[in-house]
Parts: C-alpha cells; sequence; structure tokens
C-alpha cells in the first residue's frame, strides 16, 4: 500500500532556522516548499494547495498576519491545517484574534524540529479510528440513524 506524499508550505524568514526544519521534514518524508517571506508565502498558495502550512508570523514583504487572514478567507485552503511558529508568548491569542481557528501554535524558543515534526505527524494522521466512536458514541445514537431506520420502515399509517 502506498502513501501519498503531503506537501507542507513552510513560511519563515531566517534561512537557517528554514534549512534546518526543511531537512528535518524532508527527512520524514515530506515534500516541503519554503517561503522566504509573507509575498513568496502568497505566491506558493496561489500555485499549489499544500496539506499544511507552517507559519511564521514575522516576516518581511506582507507578515504572518497578512498570509493568515488570505488563507482564512480562500475557499480552497480555509479548512487546511495550520501551525503558527511565533516569537510571541501571545501568539496563541493573536492567532485566535486573527483567524477565529484553533490548531497548532508553537512558540520558537520552546520548539525543535522534532517537536514540529511530531505535532505534523498527529494533524495530518487526524483523529484515532477508535476515538471517534468513544467521543461521538454510536451511529445508532444519532438523530440521523433514528431518521433513516424510520424511512427504512415505510410510511407511518
Amino acid at each position: 500500500m502506498t502513501t501519498e506524499t503531503k506537501t507542507i508550505l513552510y513560511a519563515e524568514d531566517d534561512p537557517v532556522v528554514r534549512l534546518v526544519y526543511k531537512q528535518c521534514l524532508e527527512k520524514a518524508g515530506y515534500h516541503v516548499a519554503c517561503a522566504p517571506d509573507g509575498l513568496e508565502a502568497l505566491k506558493c498558495l496561489h500555485a499549489f494547495v499544500p496539506d499544511l502550512v507552517v507559519l511564521d508570523l514575522t516576516m518581511p514583504r506582507f507578515s504572518g498576519e497578512e498570509v493568515l487572514k488570505f488563507i482564512c478567507n480562500d475557499p480552497l485552503l480555509h479548512d487546511k491545517p495550520l501551525i503558527i511558529l511565533s516569537n510571541s508568548s501571545e501568539v496563541e491569542k493573536e492567532y485566535q484574534d486573527i483567524s477565529g481557528r484553533a490548531d497548532k501554535y508553537l512558540i520558537k524558543s520552546e520548539c525543535t524540529p522534532a517537536i514540529l515534526l511530531e505535532k505534523i505527524q498527529e494533524i495530518l494522521a487526524g483523529p484515532p479510528v477508535e476515538s471517534f466512536g468513544q467521543v461521538n458514541g454510536s451511529i445508532k445514537d444519532s438523530p440521523i440513524w433514528a431518521m433513516f431506520v424510520k424511512d427504512a420502515a415505510g410510511p407511518a399509517d
């Protein structure tokens, strides 16, 4: 069984940080497109739809906030997973204020390539199959199932 290689857009203005994280993600099997600033990130987002975006909020030539607003307003991108990397300790609040979404927020000084890779793997893997039934209950408990069973029984007299 083969799996499709996932594409990650990594927008980071620091060339050393960008290279180190890119190499780690590629070694793990991801295709990584890098953008050194907000303008290049927007160009990438016009050229292809990544499976996940890693975004620095403080970048030249369009900030990460501007890129984030673009992502949130684009119908092809607004549901894509997004990880924010920032130097700000207020990153979660800033991100919520900008996007209203909740994915992952990582503070650069506390993040390593291994931590970022772990978060990406968690997001792209989705929730474990066994947790779906436990969290959402049985399908037979859902109102939709009850409607289906009632309709299958035929019209009431």
